[in-house]
């Protein structure tokens, strides 16, 4: 049986020997009109007006038509394709059953077709195309392939002008499985080479909020800019309701200044029970959450970083939106701008209080310029510098009020001032060995303040620096090889650590100062150069020593390069004059230990032991399995003795049974309580190819009335 070339060659000379004929034949007229035809067989129907090229191929208007059966109507030069069609050009691969494409007017109309690139797919009844303008009905979008049970949005009709670059959507409908679960009426937008909505759902039961379903949806606007808004129903609670958008313009071209912004907040008429707050307080019915943030870069390096976060009480977000806990922070507004200058920066910020019960000292605003660590000549020395005028101002709050305030602040009152705060500093690093690198410092740091507390004037306050930092290392390699552990070879290092400073005019006493930045907790580590200490006023150690120890234990890996097998870190301090240490100034010993003797199991300690000996202050202890992706699991113990003690034993496991079916487990026992305050038996199925069930088992303990017991399902589904 003749093959397709032997065709194209027989078509082709064919049509050379037909053109010089008295009377052309059908083939000879197709020949001078589309050149561009081959096919595995030919033959002509409706008299010879109609060639037909079986398993054909066509070129035209530079786009390629192949199907079982390509039709070419001498009369109108009407193009028919039939069965299992592909229409390519250069940016657009059509596929179908039938589909008819007119040369003249350059329109091509399809039906049942599918096209697009992974991982969105497009399927439609019927597809026209106008000299590059589209239009479509019964249009479905898939993500990934098409599939029944998958997430698709259904779409009435789509169309996209060429000329004007606008896409257009009328009847969109969201679908699982068929079912839709949204509606929009109409959806325009310049391009269409984006999806133009993101949308979120969740919904559940709770003791005190009832039934609930929560969504977040935004539409595209422009490229760059999306508008929507929350809405949310508690069955006991009411309707919460507020709006939501996203800009972005890093990805569009030609941006000379790139933006990332999102902003969302709520409000709702609480008509449910209730209850006390975390300050004993019963929050007003109308309730009221704003969040967001902003950061910038332009071409010339300035920077802009924001974030506003605020509620009308403490447990608004944990009442109605608890998945925002963890990209929260205290309740504040901040703004900072920094700009490369002379070799430093330029910094402005502003921290402003964004409610009336947390405790925030307020900088409205702060301008510094830092110069980094920079040559000095060119005999070795480096300066570096600082000055900073900003403006503070703190009053009592829900959080820190009455004693509590007098005893972090000073003052019993609300108190501001002008601080003006400058430094300069000289290193001369010098390595006379390659184990052994040391460093001298010099610096003084001066600080004023327009005004102290308790009605006191205009303070300051001058500080010197001298010291070192003094740091070794100590290496060591060993040929052991273990297969059964994954160890090929084995490299200790030691990394001892001394840094000493002598700081006169620390102690100096100016009576209470205002407190731009307070102390953190006895257990943590503070910063230890004097240029590094976020507040003169908290300054107060007249001498302090530092001793860290750096083990690591590593061997080679053929994936990694490099594999750690030990990490043991050991750091202290020691301070003269600084009250938060107690008589000894010996600070507690932070202490870090992480074991992987093999890829499968890792073993990490974090221990922080007081400097009088006992129990630790805080330590954590998990041991985790891990063998790649069939299963994995960690248990965890958690005893923590600060403000808040904590003392529980934490469990997680995963098993993945197949590429549809993973088992999981999670729970934890609390000592201090001797119950076990959540616990989570379940599986996850994956369907289709566009979404995931959640099935389990939950039991979770509260101390505010809404502990819950029973069977949990959530569907989670997959953007596009």
């Amino acid at each position: 049986m003749p093959g397709r070339r032997f065709w194209i060659l027989a078509a082709s000379l064919g049509f050379a020997l037909s053109s010089v004929a008295a009377d052309p034949s059908p083939l000879a007229k197709v020949a001078r009109v589309l050149p561009n035809v081959a096919g595995d067989s030919f033959y002509s129907e409706e008299g010879g007006k109609v060639f037909v090229a079986v398993k054909g191929t066509v070129e035209v208007n530079g786009a390629t038509l192949s199907a079982d059966l390509i039709k070419i109507d001498q009369r109108n030069g009407l193009i028919t394709a039939e069965g299992h069609f592909v229409y390519a050009t250069a940016n657009l691969r059509l596929l179908g059953e039938k589909a008819s494409l007119n040369p003249k007017t350059d329109t091509i109309i399809a039906d049942q077709v599918r096209f697009g690139r992974s991982p969105t797919y497009f399927t439609a009844e019927q597809f026209k195309m106008v000299r590059g303008d589209k239009s479509m009905h019964g249009v479905r979008m898939w993500r990934t392939e098409p599939d029944p049970a998958g997430m698709s949005l259904v779409i009435n009709e789509v169309t996209y002008s060429e000329k004007d670059n606008w896409l257009a959507m009328r009847g969109v409908q969201p679908s699982v499985a068929g079912i839709p679960f949204f509606y929009l009426p109409y959806y325009g937008q310049e391009g269409y080479r984006d999806i133009p909505y993101d949308l979120w759902l969740g919904m559940g039961s709770s003791d005190t909020k009832g039934f609930y379903f929560r969504s977040t949806a935004l539409m595209r606007q422009t490229p760059s800019l999306w508008i929507g808004g929350l809405l949310d129903y508690y069955g006991k609670s009411g309707l919460l309701i507020g709006p939501a958008l996203r800009y972005d313009n890093s990805k569009t071209a030609g941006q000379g200044t790139r933006w990332k912004a999102r902003l969302q907040g709520a409000y709702i008429h609480d008509n449910g029970d209730l209850l006390l707050d975390s300050f004993l307080r019963t929050p007003e019915r109308g309730r009221s959450f704003i969040e967001g943030e902003v950061i910038g870069r332009t071409a010339e390096g300035i920077e802009v970083a924001g974030r506003l976060f605020g509620e009308s009480d403490p447990d608004f977000i944990r009442d109605f939106r608890p998945n925002l806990i963890n990209r929260v922070v205290t309740p504040e507004a901040n703004l900072e701008v920094s700009a490369p200058l002379a070799g430093g920066f330029l910094t402005a910020s502003l921290t402003a209080k964004a409610d009336n019960y947390q405790d925030v000292v307020q900088r409205l605003p702060e301008v510094r310029f830092d110069l980094p660590s920079v040559a000095l000549g060119n005999g070795g020395f480096r300066q570096r510098s600082f000055v900073g005028l900003a403006y503070f101002n703190e009053r009592p709050s829900a959080a820190l009020n009455g004693t509590a305030y007098q005893n972090a602040t000073g003052t019993s009152t609300d108190w501001s001032t002008v601080r003006l705060d400058t430094y300069y500093g000289i290193t001369y690093p010098w390595a006379p060995t390659d184990w052994l690198t040391f460093t001298p410092v010099a610096g003084v740091r001066a600080t004023g303040w327009s005004a102290g507390l308790n009605g006191t004037g205009t303070t300051s306050k001058v500080i010197g620096q001298a010291g070192f930092d003094l740091e070794g290392l100590a290496t060591g390699s060993w040929d052991l090889v273990a297969r059964k552990w994954s160890i090929d070879g084995m490299r200790h290092s030691l990394r001892p650590l001394l840094q000493y400073r002598a700081m006169p005019g620390a102690d100096q006493d100016n009576g209470p100062l205002p407190l731009a930045n307070r102390s953190p907790a006895a257990s943590v580590l503070q910063e230890f150069d004097l240029a590094d200490q976020p507040d003169a006023a908290t300054t107060t150690a007249t001498q302090s020593v530092r001793f860290g120890l750096r083990n690591t234990l590593e061997t080679r890996d053929a994936k990694q390069g490099t594999r750690e097998l030990l990490r043991a870190d050991l750091f202290t301090d020691w301070r003269q004059g600084s009250p938060e240490l107690g008589l000894n100034g010996r600070s507690d010993l932070t202490a870090h230990l992480r074991l992987t003797p093999a890829p499968w199991v890792s073993i990490d300690s974090m221990m922080i032991l007081p400097n009088g000996g006992g129990p630790a202050r805080e330590s954590i202890q998990t041991v985790s399995f891990n063998s790649g992706d069939f299963w994995n699991t960690s248990v965890s113990w958690v005893d923590l003795r600060q403000s808040t003690p904590t003392r529980q034993l934490w469990m997680r496991g995963e098993i993945h049974l197949n590429s549809i079916y993973t088992g999981f487990a999670m729970g934890n026992y609390d000592a201090l309580t001797g119950q076990s305050d959540y616990l989570s038996l379940g599986v996850t199925q994956k369907v289709g190819k566009s979404w995931e069930l959640e099935y389990s088992f939950q039991k979770r303990a509260s101390d505010r009335g809404d502990s819950s017991l029973g069977f949990h399902l959530r569907a989670r589904l997959f953007k596009f």
